[in-house]
């Protein structure tokens, strides 16, 4: 109560009995008069636009068919504008209708890469819904263009990987390019029975290979050529080409951490095809996949200054078999591991299985 006798109240959004209509959060407030009336009076003010809806119109991704009230568009998980009663989806999510929708700016490469020259990787690419000078926007469905699908835990992960087409030209004595490629993945993670609002979505951009900025940081997952990690193949190497049952040695390090205390914690690394039709969990919770019998092959110790910032594992080599014949699809392989840069003082670093290298095999 102020000084003057008014009565302030003060009601978040997700108190008991609001709803939200039309653009607006709703809520009947009763109350009693000094002479023992009661009365009821509708409360309402306009709906916080979030960050993922606050997007120009001319961007806009059209939600749904026809026209949708905000109701019918909300029950969506979409975006809904009152003044053009349009419905539209959020940047940046995994929607409830099983899409990626997200954007690349031009910008978040160094160089800067052309969004017209963006598309999905796989044997079915697809390019983006929406391009502009700097911009490109994508909705791809989570059963097409290429999409992984695999389990970890009990979450439920689909990744897709964006690349460049690059841009060549070719004379009479050769054909070059100008352009570096681009590598850029992206994860929509969901818990199995839950409503699709703890559904996430990651974009984890790449990082050339001499990179030296102050501020900029990444995580590079690599393949050594032996155990004692000296030499490593280069980043567009040609595919490897192994017989099965050997020891292949990975490497996943920090580059350019942002403070000398930093922890790289590794959560879950997988395998997976081209064909995006299959996956091998290798370590789950930074530990090996314990259903997972194989050889062992103990990493070398890692020198203490090191520690934080580089994690090494091994993996007997393996090739995956067609799911109707059991014949061996005789597919690339791909590795792909899921990272958190972890700083001690904002809480503990939990390194799992990797506090103990000679359990890091797989």
């Amino acid at each position: 109560m102020d000084d003057d006798g008014a009565i302030k109240i003060h009601l978040p959004y997700t108190s008991c009995h609001m709803t939200q209509m039309d653009g607006q959060y709703k809520i009947i407030f009763k109350y009693q008069t000094l002479r023992g009336r009661m009365v009821e009076s509708l409360l309402s003010c306009q709906a916080f636009l979030n960050q993922e809806c606050n997007i120009a119109p001319e961007l806009w991704l059209v939600c749904g068919s026809g026209l949708l009230s905000s109701a019918e568009c909300q029950n969506r998980g979409c975006c809904y504008s009152v003044d053009t009663e349009t419905c539209y989806y959020p940047m940046d999510e995994c929607t409830m209708d099983r899409h990626f929708v997200f954007s690349v700016q031009s910008t978040a490469m160094d160089p800067p890469v052309s969004p017209t020259t963006l598309v999905t990787a796989g044997n079915s690419p697809c390019g983006p819904e929406r391009v502009t000078d700097d911009l490109a926007l994508f909705k791809i469905p989570l059963d097409e263009c290429g999409v992984h699908r695999y389990e970890v835990g009990k979450i439920v992960i689909y990744m897709v990987e964006i690349l460049n087409r690059v841009q060549s030209l070719s004379l009479n004595y050769g054909t070059i390019t100008r352009d570096s490629p681009v590598r850029l993945v992206v994860e929509c993670r969901y818990l199995p029975g839950s409503v699709v609002s703890v559904g996430y979505l990651v974009k984890s951009p790449s990082l050339g290979p001499s990179i030296k900025a102050q501020g900029v940081f990444g995580v590079q997952l690599r393949i050594a050529k032996d155990e004692h990690y000296k030499n490593f193949y280069p980043q567009y190497h040609q595919p490897l080409q192994m017989l099965l049952g050997k020891p292949l040695y990975l490497e996943v390090r920090l580059l350019n951490p942002p403070d000398p205390t930093a922890v790289l914690l590794v959560h879950y690394c997988v395998a997976y095809p081209r064909s995006a039709k299959s996956a091998w969990i290798l370590i789950y919770d930074g530990c090996p996949n314990i259903l997972d019998q194989t050889p062992t092959y103990q990493p070398t110790a890692l020198a203490e200054a090191l520690t934080n910032h580089v994690k090494r594992f091994t993996v007997t080599t393996f090739q995956f078999l067609s799911e109707d014949t059991n014949v061996e699809a005789d597919e690339e392989i791909y590795f792909m591991c899921s990272t958190e840069v972890c700083l001690p003082s904002e809480g503990p670093c939990v390194e799992g299985c990797f506090a103990d290298p000679s359990s890091m095999t797989s």
